[in-house]
C-alpha cells in the first residue's frame, strides 16, 4: 500500500542519462512521475524517454544551479560520477532532496573521500594506498606500496579511468 504522504506525480531530475538512467525513467513513468533527464551530451539514452531534457556540464555548479532553479524538482537523482557534488550538498542544505543523500553521493563519487571514510573514519581494513599528482610522486608511492599495484584516478567515469577536463 502506498503512503498517503506521497503525492504523484513527482518531478525528478536525473543527473546523467545513460542506459541505467533510461531504465530509471521508464520505471519512474510507470509510477506516474515527470522526469527531466540531464547529461553533458544530447540524445543520451534516458533523454529519449524523459519528459524534458537538458544538456549541460554537470561539473559546472552554475549550470546545475540554473536547471534546478528552472525545474524545481522534488527529487534530484545523480546517475553518473561527473557531477559537481559540492553543489548537490549546497542544494540539499537549501531544501532539495538528493537521492541518495548529497553526502553519500559526494563520498561515492570521489575515490579519496570514500577511501578515507572507510579506512580512517570507520577503521575498515583496506588495501595499501597512496595519492600522487605527478609521475615522480607516482613512482615514489608505488615503490612504497610495492608491486603489483593498481593506479586509478580519484574521480572516474564509466570505468575508463579518465575524463577530459575533469580536475
Amino acid at each position: 500500500m502506498m503512503s498517503k504522504n506521497l503525492q504523484l506525480p513527482q518531478k525528478i531530475m536525473l543527473l546523467g542519462s545513460g542506459e541505467l538512467g533510461k531504465e530509471f525513467v521508464i520505471a519512474a513513468h510507470r509510477l506516474g512521475n515527470f522526469v527531466v533527464a540531464v547529461d553533458r551530451y544530447a540524445n543520451a539514452p534516458a533523454m529519449q524517454v524523459a519528459d524534458k531534457l537538458e544538456v549541460i556540464s554537470m561539473l559546472d555548479g552554475n549550470d546545475l544551479e540554473r536547471v534546478v532553479q528552472q525545474y524545481q524538482p522534488d527529487f534530484i537523482v545523480p546517475e553518473i560520477e561527473a557531477i559537481r557534488t559540492e553543489k548537490l550538498i549546497e542544494l540539499e542544505q537549501r531544501g532539495y532532496t538528493v537521492i541518495p543523500t548529497a553526502a553519500a553521493t559526494n563520498y561515492t563519487m570521489n575515490r579519496d573521500r570514500i577511501r578515507e571514510l572507510a579506512h580512517t573514519q570507520l577503521g575498515i581494513r583496506t588495501a595499501k594506498y597512496a595519492y600522487a599528482t605527478s609521475l615522480e610522486e607516482l613512482v615514489a608511492v608505488s615503490e612504497q606500496i610495492g608491486f603489483p599495484n593498481v593506479v586509478k584516478t580519484l574521480r572516474f567515469l564509466r570505468g575508463n579511468g579518465a575524463y577530459k577536463g575533469l580536475k
